[in-house]
């Protein structure tokens, strides 16, 4: 078993990516220290250190200072809390984000100035950039995202679907209410009228950054039986909440590949998403692909969402199908894309 050392921005949730890893390796039986900041009245590690300005940096000094022994791996997940400065040359450090694609400048800037033996990215179609820290002696390794498996417990995995359709988290839509409520909580059936301009929203701000995946949430709700929830992440109301669909839905980020859609296949419910890079191997094919043929942000642009809605309208038409489907996804998830499956592959690249 190794000794690792975590640093991470420590008021992140409970359910967030560098929570979910922390935990994963110590399911794993390994000696895990968590060290990082606090912020939004959250102070979730063994060890507290001072939140700074931004960008967080932290020297290798004042980390190894503060650990009650030397680790073998000093792992850096983002974000909030980045290495910088000399490394002991006995120690391994990396550095672990699941975002490049969103904060790529940054991550190649701080990777270039961490003295990091490895960089892991969680996106394979955002690494291309990236390959040039090789000639800093940084190795640069694609590490999915994965799931965590503690917010799908079994006794939350029997519900039967109640709707057609559901989608839970950032919609890209502005104005949205949710007048109804559940056990996992509150929860809309449709979607507000407004015009092109003012219809897009980020996090309840006007926006255009989730402009595509909110247009499509926008119409199908006008088509099909479609649940929209407001920020349900407590287990096991996620869990929950995922599985009030007969089918999930994602649309994708700047082409990057969402945890939902590993969430959708775990709580065992077939996902319909768009096609992008890497995800047919990753997912060996266990989802229901569609592609956009628009370009987004123009003001008359017109979404080909007539096989977005054949498919849709097929699968739920085709339930033993969809059933076979979505068990093969949820085995095939579970076997391979969870957290705890995340830390072997890192510890077996790191560790050989």
């Amino acid at each position: 078993m190794s000794k690792l050392l975590i640093l991470s921005g420590a008021g992140e949730p409970s359910y967030s990516s560098n929570k979910a890893l922390t935990h994963a390796f110590r399911s794993l039986g390994h000696d895990v220290i968590f060290m990082g900041p606090g912020y939004f009245d959250r102070y979730e590690a063994d060890i507290l250190l001072p939140d700074i300005p931004y960008p967080e940096l932290y020297s290798y000094d004042m980390v190894l200072e503060k650990s009650p022994w030397q680790p073998d791996l000093l792992l850096n997940i983002s974000p909030h809390a980045f290495l910088t400065g000399i490394k002991p040359p006995e120690i391994k450090s990396c550095l672990y984000t699941t975002d490049p694609h969103r904060e790529g400048e940054f991550i190649y800037r701080i990777a270039a100035q961490g003295s990091y033996n490895f960089l892991f990215l969680g996106q394979r179609h955002f690494m291309e950039p990236f390959y040039s820290l090789e000639s800093k002696s940084i190795t640069v390794e694609y590490l999915p995202v994965g799931f965590d498996e503690r917010r799908f417990p079994e006794d939350a995995m029997r519900d039967d679907p109640v709707c057609s359709v559901v989608f839970v988290g950032q919609t890209g839509l502005s104005g949205l209410n949710f007048p109804n409520e559940d056990e996992c909580g509150r929860y809309t059936t449709t979607t507000p009228e407004l015009s092109i301009p003012q219809r897009y929203a980020f996090s309840g701000h006007p926006g255009y950054d989730y402009a595509e995946r909110g247009e499509l949430l926008y119409r199908l709700c006008k088509i099909f039986d479609v649940r929209i929830y407001d920020q349900v992440w407590e287990t096991p109301k996620y869990c929950k909440a995922l599985r009030k669909g007969a089918l999930g839905f994602n649309c994708s980020l700047l082409q990057d590949i969402s945890i939902r859609i590993l969430e959708s296949s775990a709580a065992g419910r077939l996902v319909v998403t768009d096609t992008v890079p890497g995800l047919a191997k990753l997912m060996a094919h266990h989802y229901i692909p569609y592609s956009l043929r628009w370009k987004p942000f123009f003001p008359n642009f017109n979404l080909d969402v007539q096989l977005i809605c054949e498919q849709i309208e097929y699968w739920l038409n085709n339930d033993r199908g969809r059933e076979v489907m979505a068990k093969n996804a949820k085995e095939h998830v579970w076997a391979n894309h969870s957290w705890r499956c995340r830390a072997q592959e890192l510890l077996g690249i790191v560790f050989g």
